[in-house]
């Protein structure tokens, strides 16, 4: 009975023992199992971290980049602001100059009208002198064809009308025509050169 019961007792070890290799056999295989896995999540950890850096990388660089160009644009609004005032005093400028310019002609204008004026009341009085020594050479002569002694008078009225001819013919005659007449004009150049003073440099957008 006792050896019956020492042999229940050595297999009764037994199986414990035999449990227990595969429940260590198993757990081993667990082990291996998590170890895989942590391996591929390592890996995958490691890709994503690269992937990360260079998103990173990516970032700072057009961080970077939009600084710049909003440096660029700041330095080329300045730039443009610069320009504007510029070209307004430009304008400014050769407005002033084309009034001046135009004063000057009207003046200029003015003094040839004036010219102009002086020679017609010169050669109209010279007309009315003219015809009145002509009146009196016809009256003259007609009285002497009455018989009176006016020989001395006549003689002096025709010298003068020599003269009075002489006087008109040399007293130029204006043509008072709109055509004719000097009127100031503001030169192609004036204009262009203001409207091309007002629009601002292409070099400017670029």
């Amino acid at each position: 009975m006792e050896a019956f019961n020492e042999y229940v007792v050595t297999m009764e070890d037994h199986v414990v023992a035999s449990r227990n290799d595969k429940e260590i056999e198993s757990i081993g295989f667990e082990i291996k199992m998590l170890s895989k896995d942590l391996e591929a999540t390592k890996r995958e950890g490691k890709k994503d971290a690269e992937k990360i850096e260079a998103l990173t990388e990516d970032w700072r660089r057009v961080h970077l980049e939009n600084e710049a160009l909003t440096s660029q644009m700041v330095a080329q609004r300045s730039r443009i602001a610069a320009l504007e005032v510029k070209r307004d005093r430009d304008i400014r400028r050769a407005s002033c100059i084309a009034c001046r310019d135009i004063a000057a002609k009207y003046r200029e204008f003015l003094e040839s009208l004036k010219d102009r004026w002086e020679s017609k009341k010169k050669k109209v009085s010279a007309e009315i002198l003219l015809q009145e020594v002509t009146a009196n050479i016809d009256l003259l002569a007609e009285l002497k064809d009455g018989g009176l002694a006016v020989d001395a008078e006549l003689a002096r009225l025709k010298g003068m009308e020599g003269y009075c001819k002489d006087l008109v013919a040399s007293t130029a005659m204006p043509d008072w025509s709109i055509s004719k007449l000097d009127l100031p004009r503001v030169s192609d150049d004036s204009v262009d050169q203001v409207r091309g003073s007002s629009v601002p440099d292409d070099s400017v957008s670029s």
